[in-house]
């Protein structure tokens, strides 16, 4: 069975997102202080990135998020943990958007943000975390169109199809280590006639960020997200790729997360961005469901705004350009 550590650890995170959803604004600090260690590394997404210290975390992250989303509340999907330190989850915060969050204009209506999350513990506290909210898809919530429209479908429900991603007890670690191995094993596969044999195809389900989409069955996945990636950027493993900087399998579920994970030549248009010849970087967090010897569901976070940067646009200008026009009429 996985170690009492790593239960513990996850007891901790499970407990700091409970008492998050809890506190009021007044007592945020404490709470955070009460679970994060003052010397946390946290590593979020592009405009916000790194933040250096509990306080840096209060007031750099936290803060602005309750600020522009009063009543937001975590809804977590799935929770795994591995590797005696490492906690991770997907799923998303709602809250109604009352005030402008970075530089994207509020709504007034509820906005749901999908995440994925991969926090470390040590000694009872949490030092290191990252996190890929997806700012893309709240750009898209707030009414602008700043890449083409997703070849997927945008806003799908990330929760697992059987509702059992949420690990609060210990699990075999033979079968977390199953899983682990058989998505990497996949992994070494992509691109290759061998690929789909790894998915139950007719029903598996991809979970794409913002500008992706969801992609139900293999043959989707195929179409709509490995056929446009290989064409616009060939050479995948050959510069930089599969380096994680955690690993983790627990029960049919396993994850990782990579800063970045893949980088690659931008060499053709890629999301209606034109070829740069820039490598591109992907900080990506993947998290997999698997049954039997098929892995049937994956979700794959991706800050799409430092993607789209390290590709020679910048969608904050972007939407900057959009909003002065709007002013403009």
């Amino acid at each position: 069975m996985a170690s009492n550590t790593v239960q513990e650890n996850k007891a901790i995170v499970w407990e700091f997102w409970q008492k998050l959803n809890d506190s009021q604004a007044n007592d945020l600090a404490s709470v955070i202080r009460s679970y994060v260690d003052e010397d946390v590394s946290w590593h979020g997404p592009q405009p916000i990135n790194d933040l250096n210290g509990v306080e840096a975390l209060i007031s750099g992250f936290w803060q602005p998020l309750l600020e522009s989303f009063p009543d937001l509340r975590r809804t977590t999907d799935i929770l795994i943990g591995g590797h005696e330190y490492w906690v991770g989850a997907i799923g998303y915060f709602t809250g109604t958007f009352a005030k402008d969050w970075l530089g994207i204009p509020a709504t007034g209506s509820e906005i749901r943000i999908p995440f994925g999350e991969m926090s470390a513990v040590y000694d009872g506290k949490i030092r290191l975390t990252y996190i890929i909210p997806d700012v893309l898809d709240v750009i898209r919530q707030a009414g602008f169109q700043l890449v083409p429209p997703a070849l997927g479908k945008e806003g799908t429900i990330t929760t697992p199809m059987t509702k059992d991603g949420v690990l609060l007890t210990a699990h075999d670690d033979a079968e977390g280590a199953k899983t682990l191995a058989l998505a990497k094993t996949m992994c070494r596969a992509l691109d290759t006639a061998e690929c789909e044999g790894f998915w139950n195809a007719g029903t598996m389900m991809w979970y794409g960020p913002s500008g992706i989409g969801a992609l139900r069955t293999y043959q989707e996945f195929e179409d709509f997200h490995c056929v446009p990636f290989r064409t616009a950027l060939p050479s995948y493993g050959t510069i930089y790729a599969g380096i994680h900087v955690a690993e983790i399998g627990e029960g049919n579920y396993t994850a990782w997360v990579g800063w970045p994970s893949i980088r690659h030549y931008h060499s053709a248009e890629y999301l209606g961005c034109p070829p740069s010849g820039n490598i591109a970087e992907w900080r990506l967090m993947d998290f997999y469901r698997r049954e039997g010897d098929e892995i049937i569901e994956n979700w794959v976070p991706v800050d799409m705004i430092h993607l789209f940067l390290t590709m020679g646009v910048d969608l904050f200008a972007r939407l900057n350009s959009e909003i002065n026009k709007r002013r403009e009429k």
